[in-house]
């Protein structure tokens, strides 16, 4: 019997009393993303056959990070690639490119820059629209 009766009190107290609870702005833990868009080309023709993306963000208190896509406006790629480079600390890394054949897009790895200060990402993406046509390129890029 007396649980019966503890459990709704229990419940009553929890609704009707002091709870500490606060509503403020979040905190930004992670920093706004952004990304940085860059049309394809060979540097010859108008036509491009995708774009380039450079996802990246500065969080507070952490090292920035980028990772790239590559993307056909429509239809697929007979190969796409993408690639992320920083240089950070006076030294550049790479991801390894990913590749894809016959894909509409493709997601490279995700770097984090070395250093806090002084960082540069640079997204690399590559289009070959048929395996007999040359190859277009774009390169995005945002520094911190």
């Amino acid at each position: 019997m007396k649980k019966l009766f503890i459990i709704p009190l229990l419940c009553a107290s929890l609704f009707f009393g002091s709870t500490s609870a606060f509503a403020a702005e979040p905190i930004e833990v992670e920093g706004p993303v952004r990304q940085t868009v860059a049309a394809a080309g060979d540097g010859r023709t108008r036509a491009s056959w995708g774009q380039g993306k450079l996802t990246h963000a500065n969080p507070l208190g952490r090292k920035p990070w980028a990772y790239a896509t590559s993307s056909t406006y429509s239809g697929t790629c007979f190969k796409i690639k993408a690639r992320t480079k920083v240089i950070s600390d006076g030294q550049t890394d790479y991801t390894s490119w990913a590749v894809k054949e016959n894909a509409s897009s493709v997601t490279s790895a995700t770097m984090i820059a070395r250093t806090e200060e002084n960082v540069t990402f640079n997204g690399l993406h590559e289009f070959k629209d048929t395996s007999s046509s040359g190859w277009q390129y774009a390169t995005t890029s945002a520094s911190y």
